[in-house]
């Protein structure tokens, strides 16, 4: 099966080589980069990048994902953030268009000023850029799925990703995100669930059950798995984030495909390899 995981982080507990040395071991394809040092997202400080205090944002730069990109193509692609304040963003959704290796740009309103300002439409110029190039867009902002109807139904042409299922709290706001599935062009990452979901020990079967709902909502062409490993709060291992699903009774083949790597690659545009991975043997 062709796995591809469409989200881990470069630099916060491992490096390229790391990650490829755990790819291989677990039988991971590829992987989606954002390139994401440390946990101040406000300032962005910690991150590669610079800061723009007249502006209030950041700009971040990835260069580790580019080398890991460069070096590795097949293994390896890389969105990048866009903040929506900053004053050369359309200069940077194109850079990003440009890239061989980049396919995406992300955006993040966690912080309390940035959600008001993505309900007051402020993050339409990064929408307005990606549309204009073709781009699709991860959108992370917890518990607020229903802050980007507006810019999935004013960029019809533009692809919204919603990161971890939205990061819901409750059952009201899982709803929230399901209702979203009659925007053709919102898909949903599922990522994080057993946390989400509150699903206990492997094999987290609360979390499939949800994700099952997902699938029946958007169709399995719009749903996309991600580890997000290098940043997991749960007590558990990239593997079992990956077999919970790779060996789940309650997903046909052709769900595990599609979710498993499959809509990756088609939302993005990464083009499966004619022939897979495999390491190489070591001679003894």
């Amino acid at each position: 099966m062709d796995i591809v995981d469409s989200q881990i982080h470069l630099h916060l507990t491992m490096n390229a080589e790391e990650t490829l040395a755990a790819m291989n071991s677990l039988g991971i394809q590829a992987a989606v980069i954002d390139e994401f040092w440390g946990f101040d997202e406000t300032t962005g400080r910690g991150n590669p990048g610079i800061l723009l205090p007249e502006a209030r944002a950041f700009r971040a730069t990835a260069p580790g994902a580019e080398l890991a990109a460069l070096r590795h193509p097949e293994r390896f692609s890389y969105l990048l953030r866009i903040h929506h304040r900053d004053p050369e963003l359309a200069a940077g959704v194109k850079a990003v268009a440009d890239a061989p290796h980049a396919r995406a740009v992300r955006i993040v309103a966690r912080a309390d000023e940035d959600v008001k300002e993505l309900g007051q439409g402020a993050f339409r110029p990064v929408f307005d850029a990606a549309a204009d190039h073709g781009l699709p867009v991860f959108a992370m902002t917890p518990r607020n799925a229903p802050m980007l109807r507006p810019y999935a139904t004013e960029h019809p042409d533009a692809t919204i990703i919603l990161d971890h299922v939205g990061m819901p709290a409750n059952e009201d706001e899982f709803q929230d995100v399901l209702r979203l599935s009659d925007l053709p062009n919102v898909a949903v990452k599922w990522g994080h669930g057993p946390e989400l979901f509150h699903a206990g020990e492997y094999p987290f079967g609360p979390a499939t059950d949800k994700l099952l709902q997902v699938l029946n909502a958007f169709g399995r062409e719009r749903v996309m798995w991600a580890s997000d490993y290098t940043a997991i709060t749960g007590d558990h291992r990239w593997a079992d984030e990956l077999f919970a699903l790779r060996e789940s009774d309650l997903l046909g083949t052709e769900d595990k495909e599609w979710v498993l790597g499959r809509t990756v690659r088609t939302v993005l545009g990464w083009p499966r390899p004619a022939e897979p991975y495999t390491p190489p043997k070591i001679r003894h």
